[in-house]
């Protein structure tokens, strides 16, 4: 296992936020702040990749429930309130997904993603994991925080 991981990381994952939410989920709309202030908003959801391989960590999207519906109304192209809880999962999975695979390829390789997975409680914890960058995304005035962790047993691995 190797988990050397500069800080140029940090830069990238806002960069690679920046790309994904602008080709993902903007449309072209100028409504996203990157790299937006932390300020410990509740968390609803969080959506988990991960990685095994060369690099061991978890690439997680935390979210409030409105925020969540937001990107399920986008990426489903429906009314927010016509939104099921399955689609939320969906959707915030598939966002989970793509910031994933975006991350992993600018780390040490060959690693693979796991299938995402969404924790209704807004967090989950991994023993032996430590933080290694995280950003926040302010999108229609919601906070997503993306962060990526390193290190553990890689205990949402299925499908790897």
């Amino acid at each position: 296992m190797t988990n050397d991981v500069t800080t140029t990381v940090e830069v990238d994952l806002d960069m690679i936020a920046e790309q994904v939410w602008s080709a993902f989920l903007n449309g072209g709309e100028e409504e996203t702040i990157f790299a937006a202030p932390d300020t410990g908003a509740p968390v609803d959801l969080a959506a988990s990749v991960a990685m095994v391989g060369a690099y061991e960590g978890h690439l997680v999207v935390s979210c409030s429930h409105k925020a969540s519906r937001d990107v399920a109304s986008v990426l489903f192209a429906m009314e927010p309130d016509e939104v099921t809880t399955d689609d939320v999962g969906d959707a915030l999975g598939e966002l989970a997904n793509v910031l994933g695979g975006n991350v992993k390829s600018v780390l040490p390789s060959p690693s693979q993603l796991s299938l995402p997975r969404v924790s209704a409680t807004g967090h989950e914890r991994w023993p032996g994991t430590v933080e290694v960058c995280r950003t926040v995304v302010r999108w229609r005035d919601e906070p997503y925080v993306v962060t990526l962790l390193s290190g553990g047993p890689s205990n949402n691995a299925q499908g790897v």
